[in-house]
């Protein structure tokens, strides 16, 4: 069975091209097209004219759980904001289109839709239909498809943490939770390790240069590992995820990991583990609206994971 759509058409449609006198330029012959169409694309049509709000309104409440998506045209209720409201209420992904190109006139129903196409005569219907046939506003994809995107992503996320880092100036030291103060090591820092500035103060630190990963010819400050749940692996994941590189589904999942795995016995940073499974319970049930977790709660949490 194809995709399922609903397709709306407005005041005064029924009359098209009727005044003008055009052939092949009629209500009837717009049905046809859209029909054809539909069945060369494998979609479903459910067609629906009327002169009245109330009607449009009342076919979007009865078919929202029959269709999967809506191509409305709503002609002279571009205005109208029940119909506006109706599309936001079901949830439905929406393409508003127009015969004619709206100029000037502003649309209140495009507040609720994914793009409005107009001016195209009935190519902007045909094309609303073609936008749903390729899947791109119901989102559909193949498993595999997903798995590659999501590896994508994370390969992306990881070159970006790497060319921020390799930004950091030479001989930075690694803060709890912090950025480095930016205070460059001395030219002449001894063979023996690199050197953490703290004000003004020059402190000797025992990692000698060997062990210290490049990138080019800067000196990243080591990320945390990934193989013991500590505090600092903590905040840098709400670090990535405030900065927009962890959506909170992400965060949620990657969450949702380590608690699996330390209810299994992994190791936990010393004398942390309490507050670590604490942390973890909020961050994995941070993606459901009733307990999404705020920017401030998570900044609030960084604060509580320095020690």
């Amino acid at each position: 069975m194809g995709k399922r759509l609903l397709v709306l058409h407005g005041p005064n449609l029924n009359l098209l091209g009727e005044r003008e006198g055009r052939e092949g330029g009629r209500f009837a012959d717009l049905d046809a097209a859209l029909k054809a169409r539909a069945a060369a694309l494998g979609l479903e049509l459910t067609v629906v004219q009327s002169n009245h709000e109330g009607v449009l309104l009342d076919t979007l409440h009865a078919e929202r759980s029959r269709v999967e998506g809506v191509v409305v045209s709503p002609s002279s209720l571009f205005g109208s904001y029940p119909l506006r409201d109706a599309l936001e209420a079901i949830g439905l992904p929406a393409l508003e289109v127009y015969l004619e190109a709206l100029g000037e006139r502003e649309s209140v129903v495009a507040e609720a839709c994914a793009a409005t196409l107009e001016g195209e005569g009935f190519d902007s219907y045909l094309q609303a239909l073609e936008r749903f046939a390729s899947g791109d506003l119901t989102g559909e994809s193949s498993g595999e498809d997903e798995g590659d995107e999501e590896a994508e992503e994370a390969e992306a996320d990881e070159e970006a943490l790497e060319d921020e880092v390799a930004e950091e100036p030479v001989g930075l030291a690694k803060t709890l939770g912090r950025r480095g103060s930016g205070a460059k090591a001395p030219a002449a820092a001894p063979a023996s390790g690199s050197r953490k500035t703290l004000g003004r103060k020059v402190v000797e630190l025992a990692v000698p240069p060997a062990s210290v990963k490049t990138l080019g010819r800067k000196s990243p400050p080591a990320a945390p590992s990934e193989d013991v749940l500590s505090r600092a692996l903590v905040r840098s994941r709400i670090s990535d995820r405030l900065a927009g590189r962890l959506s909170p589904a992400d965060l949620a999942t990657w969450a949702r990991s380590w608690w699996t795995r330390v209810q299994g016995g992994a190791p936990t940073e010393t004398g942390q583990r309490e507050l670590l499974e604490d942390i973890l319970q909020r961050l994995t049930l941070a993606n459901i609206p009733a307990t999404r977790m705020s920017e401030t709660e998570l900044v609030d949490w960084m604060t509580r994971l320095e020690g």
